[in-house]
């Protein structure tokens, strides 16, 4: 896999600087349009075009809830 001494490495700066090739992946895996939104991510849009969403608050930075036709504004990205 990554090859990490602990899982958050892959965002440790004193880590990135002695080997930075683990968080390039991660950004390369994570990069918009490498996955397709799910049935969940669909539904989530359907209740905005409804009128029934007010936001959508994610964890995920995958961007697929705006792949779905969320639009960007209802989606509120919690880290």
């Amino acid at each position: 896999a990554y090859d990490l001494p602990y899982p958050e490495a892959v965002f440790d700066l004193q880590f990135f600087r002695s080997n930075p090739e683990p968080f390039y992946r991660l950004c390369k895996e994570l990069w918009p349009g490498q996955y397709n939104p799910t049935s969940t991510h669909h539904f989530i849009n359907k209740l905005h075009e409804k009128g029934l969403l007010l936001r959508c608050f994610t964890q995920n930075i995958d961007s697929l809830e705006t792949l779905a036709g969320l639009p960007t504004e209802k989606v509120i990205i919690r880290i």
